[in-house]
């Protein structure tokens, strides 16, 4: 049986497939898991307090994981990060990394490093 995490681990992604793959991933390690459609969804009604780490899509309809990002630091919100993404424009990851965001990763994820990225997140 898993370790259960007080940790709560918040995903931010328009594809259903990739918040159930993620889901199903992040529960069997044990962490309580979150999942927002969009980052305007997530702004109002994720309890920020309690979120551990985030794992943000860049690529979304109205507000990409870039412009979340920038929303949470210029309210002075500071998270562990995570930004995936199916395909970055140049300069995304420059940009990310200037945010505060701990790694980037391509679609398909491979599992392993993301579950290592979101162990040392949450400590």
């Amino acid at each position: 049986m898993e370790q259960q995490h007080e940790a709560i681990v918040a995903v931010v992604d328009d594809d259903d497939d990739v918040g159930e793959v993620l889901r199903g991933l992040l529960e069997s390690a044990g962490y309580q898991i979150m999942i927002y459609k969009s980052a305007r969804e997530f702004l109002p009604e994720a309890q920020l307090g309690q979120v551990a780490c985030l794992v943000v899509d860049q690529n979304m309809p109205g507000m990409t994981g870039l412009e979340l990002l920038t929303e949470l630091s210029a309210r002075g919100i500071a998270m562990p990060s995570l930004l995936i993404s199916g395909g970055l424009e140049a300069g995304v990851a420059d940009r990310a990394l200037e945010l505060g965001v701990m790694k980037v990763l391509d679609k398909p994820m491979d599992s392993a490093e993301l579950l290592r990225f979101i162990s040392f997140a949450v400590g």
